[in-house]
């Protein structure tokens, strides 16, 4: 069996319901949780617009899979 990787984890954690979208507003600021796969807390993540930054509590380094789904439901094209 192979590991998922991040985009498809994303997609998954998303059909699967786990993403709640806390708050969108004119200003670009976005919040969010995320439950993962391994029973802790859900993770608080989103995008500071001030800071022009991507954010999430996991422990991962870059782009993780929670923010691959919430970007799947805010980024505009």
């Amino acid at each position: 069996m192979s590991r998922e990787n991040v985009q498809t984890k994303g997609r998954r954690l998303l059909t699967e319901g786990r993403l709640t979208v806390l708050v969108m507003n004119d200003s670009g600021l976005i919040a969010a949780s995320c439950r993962g796969d391994s029973g802790e807390p859900p993770y608080a993540l989103g995008y500071d617009p001030r800071a022009r930054e991507w954010r999430c509590t996991c422990e991962a380094r870059g782009l993780c899979s929670h923010l691959v789904a919430l970007k799947l439901v805010t980024v505009r094209s």
